[in-house]
């Protein structure tokens, strides 16, 4: 399975015109990318619909983030 689930991560991306920092649900072994949790949801979306949420679906591809802790993020996703 090339997306390694990963936790406790932070990058910082060009999310709709904006340099933001979101969280990392995953990172693809082979290109590096990362899937974010983005957009934010409020969470009356989670409570009723719990499974259809986009969060976590954006691809953010290696070249266009940077860790926020590159040491830790390194470790995360280290196989």
């Amino acid at each position: 399975m090339p997306w390694k689930p990963v936790t406790g991560q932070i990058v910082i991306a060009r999310l709709d015109g904006q340099v933001r920092e979101v969280v990392v649900t995953a990172w693809h072994r082979y290109s590096g990318a990362v899937k974010v949790a983005w957009p934010p949801q409020p969470p009356t979306v989670f409570s009723r619909h719990p499974f259809s949420t986009s969060v976590g679906k954006t691809e953010i591809p290696e070249a266009q983030y940077e860790p926020l802790d590159p040491d830790a993020f390194g470790a995360a996703t280290k196989d």
